[in-house]
C-alpha cells in the first residue's frame, strides 16, 4: 500500500516517526511537510522520500494564515499528481485540499488531529467576531472528519473536541517519543543523579507567552542553587531576552537545537522538566504534549500547569507536580522542595519510565497507528 503523509510543518518529529513505522512495516511512504522556514531536515531519507513546500512562512501567528491559500494549492497540485493509495493528513491546515484528493482520485483518508484548529486560534479582541470564526473553523474541521476512514487522536480528552463529527475508525495515538534509553540503563539513569550541587531546570520548545515562561524565570530567580535550561526559537520574543539578561546567570540560552537529539541529550542532563500552558487558551484543558511524555521515557520528573489533559496524566503517573498557571509562589515553592529532595525527584522519575513503559511508550502507540492502516486494508478488501 502506497501512503503519502502531509504536514503543514516543518520540524515535526510526530509525522516522521509515523512515517519510519510504516515504512519499516512495508508500506510505500512519501512525506510532504510545509518547510516554511527553510531549516526542516530529511528524516530517515534511506526509508521514505520527503518532499518540502518552500512557500515562506511563520509558525503559530496570525498572519500565517494569509498563507494557507498558497499552501493549500501547492498541496492539492501535489496530491492529485500523486499514485499514493492512501493519503494522511495532519491538522486541519491539510484537511480541505486531502479531501479534494480523496474524492477526485478515488484514496483513502487517514486524519491525525494534533491540535484542534479552532481551540488554537489566536486570541485578541473583537471577542463576538472570533468566537463566531472558531464555531465556524471547528464546523468545518467536523465536518470534514466525515470524509475521513480513519480518525487519529493523541488524547482520550480530545474526544470532547470532536464529539458530533461522524467518525468511522478511532485510534488514540500520543504524542509519545521513541524510546532513547535502553531499558536496563533507564531507572539508574534517573537515580544516579541524586547527589548534585545545582538542580538544571530544561525547556526546550516555542517561547510565546502562553507558556509561562516568565513565571520560571522569576521562580528560579529566587531559589539559590537551582539553574535554567532553555532552547529553542526566540525570533522576535523580546521579553524572553529581557528575561534572559534580567536573570544572568541563573539561566541559560541554548539557541535552537536543530536536532531532536540534541533535545533528548539535554533533557537526559537536566534533574526536571516543565511544560505550562495558559488555562485561558482553549486548547490547554486537552494538552498532553510530547514534552511530557519526554520527560516520562527518559526518567525524569515534571512540573505541568494545572487545568490541563497533562496534569491529570502527572497526577495519575505521579511522575511529577502540578501547580497553578502563573503561581510564582508555589512554583518557587516546589523548586525549593524538588532542590532539597533528590530521593523524591528520582522516584517521580522513575514513575514516569514506568508509566511510559507500560501505558505510553511509542512501540505502544505504534501498533495503534498500524491497526488503524490495517482496517483500511479490511476496508479495500471487502469493496
Amino acid at each position: 500500500m502506497k501512503v503519502t503523509l502531509i504536514r503543514g510543518r516543518g520540524i515535526e518529529p510526530g509525522v516522521n516517526k509515523i512515517a519510519r513505522a510504516l515504512a519499516t512495516h512495508g508500506y510505500s511512504v512519501k512525506l510532504l511537510i510545509w518547510d516554511r522556514d527553510g531549516v526542516a531536515e530529511s528524516y530517515n531519507a534511506g526509508l521514505y522520500r520527503t518532499y518540502k513546500c518552500r512557500i515562506r512562512a511563520p509558525y503559530d501567528r496570525a498572519t500565517a494564515l494569509l498563507y494557507l491559500p498558497l499552501w493549500w494549492a501547492y498541496e492539492l497540485v501535489f496530491l492529485l499528481r500523486d499514485d499514493s493509495d492512501v493519503i494522511h493528513a495532519s491538522d486541519f491546515d491539510t484537511l480541505l485540499p486531502a479531501i479534494l484528493a480523496k474524492l477526485i482520485r478515488k484514496r483513502k483518508l487517514c486524519y491525525f488531529i494534533y491540535d484542534f484548529y479552532a481551540d488554537n486560534l489566536p486570541d485578541g479582541g473583537f471577542q463576538w467576531l472570533r468566537k463566531r470564526i472558531r464555531w465556524f473553523v471547528a464546523h468545518l474541521e467536523r465536518t470534514g472528519i466525515g470524509f475521513a476512514d480513519v480518525l487519529f487522536l493523541v488524547d482520550e480528552s480530545r474526544f470532547e473536541e470532536v464529539d458530533g463529527a461522524h467518525i468511522s475508525e478511532l485510534y488514540y495515538v500520543y504524542n509519545s517519543p521513541v524510546d532513547y534509553v535502553p531499558k536496563p540503563q533507564a531507572r539508574p539513569r534517573a537515580a544516579s543523579r541524586v547527589l548534585v550541587d545545582e538542580m538544571v531546570v530544561f525547556y526546550a520548545g516555542a517561547m510565546h507567552d502562553s507558556r509561562g515562561l516568565s513565571y520560571m524565570f522569576d521562580a528560579v530567580s529566587g531559589v539559590e542553587g537551582v539553574r535554567l535550561k532553555v532552547a529553542g526559537p526566540i525570533t522576535d520574543n523580546e521579553r524572553v531576552l529581557d528575561e534572559l539578561n534580567r536573570v544572568g546567570s541563573k539561566a541559560q540560552y541554548l539557541g535552537f537545537l536543530p536536532s531532536y537529539d540534541d533535545v533528548i541529550r539535554e533533557t537526559l542532563k537536566a534533574d526536571l522538566l516543565f511544560r505550562f500552558e495558559d488555562p485561558r487558551v482553549p486548547k490547554t484543558k486537552y494538552a498532553s504534549p510530547v514534552k511530557l511524555f519526554e520527560a516520562m521515557m527518559c526518567g525524569k520528573p515534571i512540573i505541568v500547569s494545572d487545568e490541563s489533559a497533562m496534569a491529570n496524566i502527572v497526577r495519575e503517573a505521579r511522575c511529577g507536580v502540578v501547580v497553578p498557571y502563573g503561581d510564582v509562589p508555589a512554583l518557587t515553592s516546589t523548586l525549593k522542595t524538588c532542590l532539597g529532595a533528590p530521593q523524591r525527584r528520582a522516584k517521580l522519575g522513575n514513575n514516569g519510565r514506568k508509566a511510559y513503559e507500560e501505558r505510553y511508550s511509542w512501540a505502544i502507540m505504534e501498533e495503534r497507528v498500524l491497526s488503524g492502516y490495517r482496517s483500511l486494508g479490511q476496508l479495500a478488501s471487502a469493496v
